[in-house]
């Protein structure tokens, strides 16, 4: 199953398109991506830049969190250090994961500790849809969701109205190597108000096998000291009201997590002694009030956040024979989004404002920081084209009483774009824009023992992107293209990689990065009659992520650590009555475990397929019961993305979930 020496170009665009597309003459079709939300304004044709998953295209992929489900998004890269409860990190177009927001239901996310999301530790059960905004001209969105290079966004089930009174969900899994998952989510209310409640907890023993290879010879070993203990619970209440002309939303969220795992760390020189823990807990508090009318568009937010990670390693070479560290992050955000219209102007105005504090058992010192974004928006709607100017002012403010270390750091971004109208091209749409953006370094990367380095400063980045959209409707068949060129380039890059285990690494500011790529998606709907539908999402993406730090270094032009330059997703469905088959293939190309590309850093590219069947039954007519079951590396590859983080072979699962609305 291993596709051996593909580099790039054109050859190897066409090798992977053959394998992606293969599947599809033998199992039918299933689009589980919308690329574009299309709305028709007048003679306008809108299209917002994102891609997006729902509920039901969510269940139908049935990955095991968010970093699994994200992989079948073109142009992200998801760095997996294992299987279930792996951590995984995310990777758009060769930036780093700090230049992506994280945003659930309209709250950002972010833990300045890391500087970037573990995103294993976000499951899906709960969750109605997924989204990637890269340029948002409309949605009234937290302003540090706006600035970075793009944003994911995440709507869960216990924060929407719903025209139910009552509505019930639920769900039991049970896979290979112990996993074991159960949800149940109610929700009281209706349009106007609600109240939920929703819960989880998954468990997972994580001794999988996979292969070991030294010399000529290949040894079955097991993963070791993986297994993970997890339970999730929130709380939700909301209230819309209408007073004159204007309608009013206010929301309550309130969510805790705590995840006890086992560390298995990387495979090397053939030790599965590992014996270190982790211990996560984090809570979250925030409210979401809106304010909406013809002419004016208020959104503001305000959150507290707290978040406590315990590391123990019993067998770790100290004087004292092991370590046991404690880290706290205290956070406090808030923010407003405004939003008025004039005629063809809109005019938007924003701020956030963020203090974030840590306090641990290492030598770090108290480290805070204080980072506030602001923002200036018009845009301007002619008959054939919309102009869009932006400026964002960026402000960090870092500090370290025990370290005595104070650094303050300010930057204007101006940003830019422009979309033609369907008046220019029915069913078509080019657009171009011109975005910079700054991340600061985490806590991790300015203080950490010896590793630390007070001296950086942010990471700047600057992406111009050039694309095209096309969607039209036929009698039975629904086809939307997408493609992209694009031009990034970073200044200060900062890169971790993990050494001895996903809590140890090393950090490396490499100077500056040239990325050029380019993405390509293709998603038909066919209706062949009211019991039969075909459906197919596919797409590849390219891209050149170079070190041009230093002409005389040597990884001048060379790839830059784990960015693959070329990946590909394919994911197909066909659907008859109450029955479902599904069928998805991810491509991940050639990669390098550090900035030399040479031999011995090289990574081999891999394919793996997924294959799962789904059947409704209605019981009533507010009830509906679910069964999916399915298999994951249907080929049985042995792979991993990071080296040594081996990833599991062939696995199992079956899935029941109960609705009631």
């Amino acid at each position: 199953m291993y596709t051996q020496g593909i580099n790039s170009g054109f050859s190897a665009v066409v090798s992977t398109c053959c394998l992606l597309f293969m599947p599809y003459f033998l199992f039918g079709q299933k689009d589980t991506t919308v690329f574009n939300e299309v709305i028709i304004r007048g003679n306008h044709l809108k299209i917002e830049e994102h891609t997006s998953l729902n509920q039901k295209q969510i269940e139908q992929l049935a990955p095991n969190d968010l970093g699994s489900l994200l992989q079948y998004i073109n142009g992200i890269t998801i760095k997996s250090y294992g299987g279930i409860g792996g951590m995984k990190t995310l990777s758009h177009r060769g930036l780093g994961g700090e230049h992506s927001q994280l945003m659930i239901d309209g709250l950002p996310m972010s833990d300045p500790q890391n500087g970037q999301t573990n995103l294993a530790n976000i499951q899906l059960n709960n969750v109605e849809e997924v989204a990637l905004n890269q340029q948002n001209s409309g949605q009234l969105v937290p302003i540090s969701g706006l600035v970075k290079g793009s944003a994911v966004q995440i709507k869960t089930f216990d924060q929407q109205f719903s025209p139910h009174k009552l509505s019930i969900r639920s769900s039991l899994t049970l896979g290979s190597f112990g996993q074991k998952e159960g949800f149940l989510g109610l929700k009281k209310g209706g349009k106007r108000n609600f109240v939920s409640l929703a819960g989880g907890y998954r468990s997972y023993d994580g001794d999988y096998p996979y292969e070991l290879k030294f010399g000529n010879e290949t040894k079955k070993v097991h993963r070791r000291n993986n297994a993970l203990d997890e339970y999730n619970i929130s709380l939700g209440a909301g209230v819309k009201w209408r007073k004159r002309k204007t309608s009013h939303q206010l929301k309550f969220s309130g969510k805790r997590i705590a995840i006890d795992q086992e560390l298995p760390g990387a495979v090397i020189l053939y030790n599965n002694m590992a014996q270190e823990t982790l211990k996560t807990e984090n809570t979250n508090l925030g409210f979401n009030y809106s304010l909406f009318n013809q002419t004016l568009a208020v959104k503001a937010f305000a959150q507290y956040a707290h978040r406590f990670t315990h590391y123990n390693d019993p067998t770790y070479l100290n004087s004292a024979g092991y370590l046991d560290n404690q880290y706290t992050t205290n956070s406090f955000s808030g923010g407003f989004h405004l939003r008025y219209k004039w005629n063809n102007f809109t005019f938007h105005a924003g701020n956030d404002f963020t203090y974030d504090a840590l306090k641990s058992t290492r030598n770090l010192g108290e480290p805070s920081r204080e980072t506030n974004i602001s923002m200036l928006k018009t845009r301007y709607q002619a008959k054939y084209f919309s102009i869009e100017a932006s400026a964002f002012n960026q402000t960090f403010i870092d500090q370290n009483k025990i370290q005595e270390h104070r650094k303050n750091y300010n930057k204007v971004h101006p940003q830019l774009a422009l979309y033609t109208s369907d008046e220019l091209f029915k069913q078509l749409q080019f657009f171009i824009w011109y975005k910079p953006s700054s991340r600061a370094p985490s806590f991790n990367e300015l203080y950490y023992s010896q590793l630390g380095n007070t001296s950086l400063t942010p990471e700047e980045s600057s992406q111009i992107n050039w694309g095209t959209r096309y969607v039209k409707s036929f009698k039975r068949v629904e086809l939307s293209i997408q493609g992209n060129i694009f031009k990034n380039l970073v200044s200060n890059k900062i890169i971790a990689l993990p050494t001895q285990n996903l809590f140890v690494w090393s950090i490396q500011n490499i100077g500056k990065v040239d990325i050029v790529g380019g993405d390509l998606h293709l998603n038909v709907n066919i209706a062949l009659n009211k019991d039969w539908a075909l459906q197919l999402q596919t797409g590849a993406s390219y891209q050149q992520a170079l070190d041009i730090s230093d002409e005389n270094g040597p990884t001048y032009r060379d790839q830059i650590a784990y960015t693959p330059a070329l990946t590909g997703n394919a994911i197909a469905r066909v659907r008859y009555k109450k029955i479902g088959l599904n069928f998805s293939s991810l491509y991940i190309g050639e990669r390098y475990s550090l900035n030399e590309n040479i031999p011995g850093n090289r990574l081999d590219p891999y394919l793996i397929f997924d294959l799962s069947a789904n059947y409704s039954l209605k019981i009533r007519s507010k009830q509906q019961l679910k069964l999916q079951a399915g298999i994951k590396n249907l080929g049985n590859v042995s792979y991993n993305f990071i080296k040594y983080y081996v990833m599991p072979e062939r696995n199992y699962f079956i899935k029941l979930s109960y609705e009631f609305n």
